[in-house]
């Protein structure tokens, strides 16, 4: 693969991991869709500057970037051949709840029952 050098540089400089092995690739190659599209490398991002040096990366090497979070793709959304950014790993934060006006703000790796849990002493 052409980018691996590049890949390891990037391995690098991100707080989070990269894995561009044929077994991580394979797993993320699927989503509950019937499409199959092995990406280039799948990227754990652990904070907001991870996510930075991600965008800058692809742009440089004119590749994608295929985000993927808590949430489940039945039609092939999270499926592409660039970086699979999984950030259900480390973005998994409930930010604030505004009880007034019945919203609340997560990161995208929130999963909707750790989210109910929290909310259900609230009603």
């Amino acid at each position: 693969m052409a980018l691996n050098p590049h890949l390891k540089e990037l391995r690098e400089i991100l707080e989070g991991e990269i894995y561009y092995d044929d077994l991580i690739k394979s797993i993320y190659a699927t989503d509950a869709s019937v499409y199959r599209k092995l990406p280039l490398a799948v990227a754990y991002p652990k904070n907001a500057e991870d996510l930075k040096q991600l965008i800058k990366f692809a742009k440089a090497h004119k590749t994608s970037l295929i985000p993927r979070t808590a949430g489940t793709s039945l039609a092939g959304q999270c499926v592409g051949d660039g970086i699979v950014v999984d950030v259900s790993k480390y973005f998994t934060k409930i930010i604030e709840l505004d009880e007034k006006a019945q919203t609340v703000t997560v990161e995208p790796g929130v999963v909707r029952d750790t989210l109910n849990n929290y909310l259900k002493p609230f009603g």
